[in-house]
């Protein structure tokens, strides 16, 4: 039995169950509802971190001084806005799916708004009480909107087809009906969600997002700088874009200021003349493990432009090529998706270990030098990143770990366009037409 086919056995089974649980379907289809922004987000990204010497100085001199910190805008609006987005689009498709009222698609906008915090401190030591300006809605804080969505809605389910709502006569609009029909589960869950914000103020903690944001953190802090600790790293980075959750900002906030005093010393080194001796540094991750973006997902391209033969993936994977060049993925990880999709986890996860292993021990032998510890910045492209930081031997080792991602992911790739194709076809024989996805 060939490994194409050892797979189809055991994972589909498991996608197909994922794909009947309501709220694992909503939060997908969610997701997928918000490509065009993550593309159009990349497009601003990709505008003010272009990998080039001198780009922001040019741009300044051409377009005007603060041109570029404008552009952020774009940046805001798309990424900055991903959890509210999400926790909009998750509702609604839960609401629609449970057949509840549309008032119960807002509710859980306002519980989020209501479990972060009310007040922040300034640099002076002033209290600025409702300071929502500073609230953060980017993919950090997307744990705990997905759960306040499905808590909260899962409540209001509960209540509703438990018959604690207020029945409205025959007479009144059913529009008007439905929405008094949600008035007092509303008026439940907004007081459980008050108790629980009592009670985590009451904490050293402060609110339900710091004690989350501790928890993923935690564990990171005993990480060293050896391979092991990379290992542990990579893994759990997947892991947290597995459920939707930027893994990069979550476990560089922990492990970036180690990553990065390492490559300082090696930079150090290299001025003085001497041989960089860490293996484990920023580079290290940037040069060798990320191209295309985390998860060595531009070998994920290459492999659907390989194989694939759906309309989906094809229409995907032109549309996300640009800015993987760049080392954006955003719009494959939610848009193919590797979020919550079982089958395309597998490589998404074992690639960063593999190729993490091999260039932890080609380094070791000494057939290839730790990186030099010259920064550059993280959008700066496969082979080009590897010639900057460690010569012609770090291209080298990059289009050998290229090469061993594509024949990593290329299995599942055929797996999941063959699921996309099956889709298609139905979708033709009932409708006569292809449309697009």
């Amino acid at each position: 039995m060939s490994i194409t086919s050892l797979l189809e056995q055991k994972m589909l089974p498991l996608a197909e169950r994922i794909s009947a649980n309501i709220y694992l379907t909503a939060l997908k289809n969610a997701f997928i509802a918000l490509i065009p922004f993550l593309i159009v987000g990349s497009f601003f990204l990709l505008l003010t971190n272009f990998p080039i010497a001198g780009y922001n100085e040019l741009m300044t001199s051409l377009l005007g001084k603060g041109t570029l910190d404008k552009l952020n805008y774009g940046i805001n609006a798309s990424y900055g806005l991903m959890t509210l987005l999400v926790i909009i689009t998750f509702s609604k498709e839960l609401v629609d799916k449970l057949n509840l009222s549309q008032s119960t698609a807002i509710l859980p906008v306002a519980i989020f708004f209501l479990m972060l915090p009310g007040s922040v401190t300034t640099e002076s030591g002033g209290l600025v009480a409702d300071a929502y300006a500073l609230l953060d809605f980017s993919s950090e804080s997307m744990f705990l909107g997905i759960i306040v969505t499905v808590i909260t809605i899962k409540m209001v389910q509960f209540l509703e087809n438990h018959a604690f709502t207020i029945k409205m006569p025959e007479s009144v609009p059913s529009e008007i009906a439905k929405s008094f029909k949600s008035l007092v589960p509303i008026l439940v869950v907004l007081l459980f969600w008050i108790i629980v914000k009592t009670l985590f103020a009451a904490t050293h903690f402060g609110t339900p997002g710091k004690f989350i944001s501790v928890i993923l953190q935690e564990p990171l802090l005993y990480l060293g700088n050896s391979i092991f600790s990379q290992l542990v790293a990579e893994t759990m980075i997947s892991l947290f874009w597995f459920f939707g959750i930027h893994g990069d900002s979550i476990v560089t906030s922990v492990m970036g200021p180690i990553w990065q005093t390492l490559s300082a010393q090696n930079l150090a080194q290299t001025q003085e003349g001497l041989a960089a001796t860490n293996i484990i540094t920023q580079q290290f991750r940037d040069v060798y493990l990320i191209a295309g973006g985390t998860g060595f997902t531009g070998a994920l391209l290459i492999s659907i432009f390989m194989v694939a033969k759906s309309t989906r993936l094809k229409q995907l994977s032109k549309l996300a090529a640009p800015a993987a060049i760049f080392n954006i993925n955003e719009p494959i990880i939610f848009g193919l998706p590797i979020v919550l999709n079982p089958l395309m986890l597998i490589p998404f996860l074992i690639t960063p270990i593999v190729l993490c292993t091999i260039t932890y021990v080609v380094i070791a032998l000494g057939w290839v030098p730790p990186t030099s510890g010259i920064s550059i910045p993280w959008t700066t492209p496969i082979f080009v990143s590897g010639f900057l930081t460690t010569g012609f031997s770090g291209v080298i080792l990059q289009a050998v770990n290229l090469i061993i991602a594509t024949a990593i992911y290329l299995p599942f790739v055929k797996i999941l366009d063959k699921q996309y194709l099956h889709e298609e076809h139905q979708m033709v024989n009932a409708s006569g037409v292809l449309q697009p996805l």
